[in-house]
């Protein structure tokens, strides 16, 4: 009978061992190298997981390969990705909660916000980052447009007067402002798209999508989720505006 008992209580002992284990195994999630959206994404779903006891590494990456590793179950799944992402790669399942969002902004020259409007930019000057879908979409049908190699040339073209206008987002624009030590530049008014950004947990973990939703939800009712973005930003922000005054 004890020996029965002995058993029994070992097995019961080994099933939560394991279990525990389970629930702290590390999780690995791709995303873009040099992104602050990623960054950003990052912390934010590191308070996520850690909510829910399982902590997390991400692999920074090309965007191509980050989607194809994750998708290839390589990794346990992607930090951050735009909405289609669950059409085109049916084995990333999509935490249907966003965890940010990407908002598109117009930069122009602080003497030239008076006079420049939505409706009269189609005739100007305008510049994106090569491969931005969202800023090729917004710029379909303008006369005058021009694709640079990174954010710092379009913004460094903008302030000499070499281009009338920029399109970039809340996170990319501010960070190179600080970064090039650029006073004179500014929003032109308020995002012209609002678009939402989603988890993605590889399907061998997909138990994992709800659980998720639910902190996620949690964090963005309560605010955390708004109050991680603007503390990220800020320091990053102090950063490179420290660097620029060196």
């Amino acid at each position: 009978m004890l020996i029965r008992f002995c058993t029994a209580f070992l097995m019961i002992w080994l099933n939560l061992a394991s279990l525990v284990v389970a629930e702290e195994k590390k999780l690995v999630f791709s995303t873009i190298e040099g992104s602050p959206l990623a960054e950003i994404a990052g912390a934010v779903m590191g308070k996520a997981y850690k909510q829910l006891g399982i902590p997390i590494d991400i692999y920074f990456t090309s965007g191509k390969r980050a989607l194809v590793i994750s998708s290839g179950g390589h990794v346990d799944g992607e930090l951050v990705r735009i909405g289609v992402v669950k059409e085109r790669f049916p084995a990333l399942k999509q935490v249907p909660v966003p965890n940010l969002e990407a908002k598109g902004f117009v930069y122009v020259r602080r003497g030239d916000k008076g006079t420049l409007t939505y409706s009269n930019l189609a005739k100007l000057r305008v510049g994106y980052l090569e491969g931005v879908v969202q800023a090729a979409n917004f710029t379909i049908g303008f006369e005058n447009v021009w694709q640079a190699q990174s954010v710092d040339e379009l913004f460094e073209l903008l302030s000499s007067g070499k281009l009338d206008a920029v399109v970039s987002d809340r996170f990319d624009g501010p960070l190179t402002i600080a970064k090039l030590g650029l006073a004179d530049i500014v929003p032109l008014g308020a995002p012209f798209q609002v678009e939402p950004m989603f988890h993605y947990i590889h399907e061998k973990n997909s138990h994992l999508v709800p659980k998720v939703a639910k902190v996620l939800m949690q964090m963005r009712n309560s605010g955390e989720i708004d109050a991680i973005t603007e503390a990220e930003m800020a320091g990053m922000i102090a950063e490179y505006r420290n660097v620029a005054a060196k």
